[in-house]
């Protein structure tokens, strides 16, 4: 990790104060550094700085009479059609060069029977138009194993879906509506689609079905995939996110005489007379205090509602609001002595599939790819977001259970395991909750604290890393502004495509003069 720390004689005050060293406080701190403003970021990890996107200590295997060495990170992580914020980022920072994936695989098991279908291309496709382009997975051979004739039932179901996605948009109305379950979504379809869609929601919002709500849902579905074809575009990093992304943050931070200072876990802020007194504790037990004009609050939800209501000066408005709880998963990474056929880099398993995703490391990151090049082996990434009895397993299970479901989706695998890993975050991934007037926003209630996260409101409708990067960069312009600097454009994805906004415009329409009646009967039936 690169660190400067201050001269003793100034080391107690700041032009702003980042606390979080995630992705959307070093993209704040990033942004601010470039402008000259100098920030100091806290973090309380004194090794692997990042938040969800951290390193760790690499993997170090013994294989046909050599070590190789494996970086590694909490998951692979995919850069989305519509992620415009994190890419301008990326590109402002680093030296990064993000690679295509070349389609996205849709594997289905219900008991014995595996299907393969490649999904990414199919949905991409030109001939079906936004919010149908679904249908174009029709003119793939492939999607006729996994559905039956009784599935076309469900025609009338996905029109309802369809025109409440196209036609209610929960992040820019700001109604989280909580209580409504997803399962309202797919009242109509038949078990097989709603499995299968279940499964994408799964994915989409990095959480188990219990933990999914109809309002996100419904969001996720808008910003990565209903409204256009080409914002189900996926990019991925050519190594670790670490290597890629954050350690090349904090180097332009420093490089522009900002500080990173790792090890401090702040636990409360207080007003003083500069302004903002920030109160840390570090590793070793000493109390530091920092201060400064301007904060910014960039921590997990959790993390953000402990301090505020730690700080007699928060504390009042924060007990109004409503954080997100974290939740837990799990990362497996399995190697094998040898590859299965040439195919795409990743895709989502649906059914009575245990993990929910996958990603073939070798041939997505460079050093895994080396690996493969020289000994035709193939690792795999695959992440498993619930049910809770699942998380609960122990390591040695959860990887049994996961190297069984690769032999099933891929029996050219069988006998061929090398070697494997369970990484657990624990209680970091957000639960996501369409943010209304009751969540923290990136404007907070007190002067010279803005805030920026993944879960903080702001009127982008992104999600996940390109909310982060949104909302890093709205906290830094709130600072800019304060410090009389320029503030950086902030970018928001392409409209819908024709048809998907002529659709949306008659439902608005249509809910103006209903809309009371059918949200009485969708909180009735919940």
């Amino acid at each position: 990790m690169s660190e400067n720390t201050h001269s003793q004689e100034y080391d107690d005050l700041f032009p702003v104060v980042v606390i979080g060293a995630g992705l959307a406080g070093l993209a704040a701190a990033a942004h601010l550094a470039e402008r000259g403003a100098e920030p100091l970021v806290l973090d309380a990890d004194s090794l692997w700085p990042g938040g969800r996107l951290s390193g760790g200590k690499p993997d170090v295997i013994a294989h046909e009479g050599q070590d190789w060495t494996f970086k590694t990170e909490h998951s692979v992580h995919g850069v989305w059609g519509g992620y415009l914020n994190l890419r301008a980022t990326i590109e402002r920072f680093t030296d990064t060069k993000l690679q295509l994936s070349y389609g996205e695989d849709w594997v289905n098991r219900w008991g014995k029977h595996v299907r393969h279908m490649e999904a990414g291309n199919a949905v991409r496709s030109k001939y079906i138009p936004a919010p149908f382009h679904y249908l174009n997975l029709l003119f793939n051979p492939s999607i006729w194993a996994n559905i039956a004739p009784w599935d076309f039932l469900s025609l009338p179901g996905l029109l309802v879906s369809t025109a409440l996605t196209v036609g209610f948009d929960p992040i820019g109305e700001g109604r989280s509506l909580d209580g409504l379950p997803m399962s309202i979504y797919f009242r109509g379809w038949t078990p097989n689609l709603r499995a299968t869609f279940t499964g994408l929601a799964v994915n989409l919002l990095a959480a188990s079905e219990e933990d999914i709500d109809l309002t996100a849902f419904i969001a996720g579905l808008r910003f990565y995939t209903m409204l256009r074809r080409d914002a189900w575009q996926l990019r991925f990093f050519p190594a670790d996110t670490h290597t890629s992304l954050i350690q090349p943050l904090i180097d332009s931070i420093t490089a522009n005489e900002g500080y990173v200072m790792g090890g401090m876990t702040v636990t409360r802020i207080d007003r003083s007379d500069v302004g903002w007194q920030v109160v840390a504790t570090a590793g070793t037990g000493e109390v530091r205090r920092f201060h400064t004009k301007n904060v910014i609050i960039a921590t997990d939800a959790p993390g953000a509602q402990r301090l505020l209501a730690a700080s007699k000066d928060t504390a009042a408005d924060a007990a109004e609001m409503i954080f997100p709880e974290g939740l837990r998963n799990a990362v497996v990474r399995l190697w094998y002595k040898t590859s299965p056929p040439e195919g795409v880099m990743g895709g989502m398993l649906t059914g009575d599939f245990l993990p929910d995703n996958f990603f073939w490391l070798h041939r997505i990151y460079d050093d895994f790819r080396q690996w493969h090049d020289a000994t035709g082996g193939s690792a795999i990434e695959m992440h498993v977001y619930g049910p809770k009895d699942v998380l609960d397993m122990p390591d040695a299970n959860l990887m049994a259970a996961c190297a069984t479901e690769v032999t099933r989706a891929w029996p050219g695998l069988k006998g061929q395991f090398l070697y494997g890993t369970v990484r657990r975050n624990s209680g970091v991934q957000t639960r996501f909750r369409v943010p209304d007037e009751r969540t923290l926003a990136v404007n907070t209630p007190w002067d010279g604290i803005a805030a920026c996260g993944d879960w903080v409101r702001h009127d982008t409708p992104a999600l996940w890393m390109e909310r982060s990067t949104t909302t890093g960069i709205a906290a830094a312009n709130t600072v800019l502004s304060n410090l009389g600097l320029e503030p950086y454009p902030v970018l928001y994805p392409p409209p819908p495509e024709l048809l998907a906004r002529g659709l949306g415009g008659l439902i608005r329409l249509g809910r103006r003069v209903l809309g009371k009646p059918i949200m009485g009967l969708l909180r009735a039936t919940k």
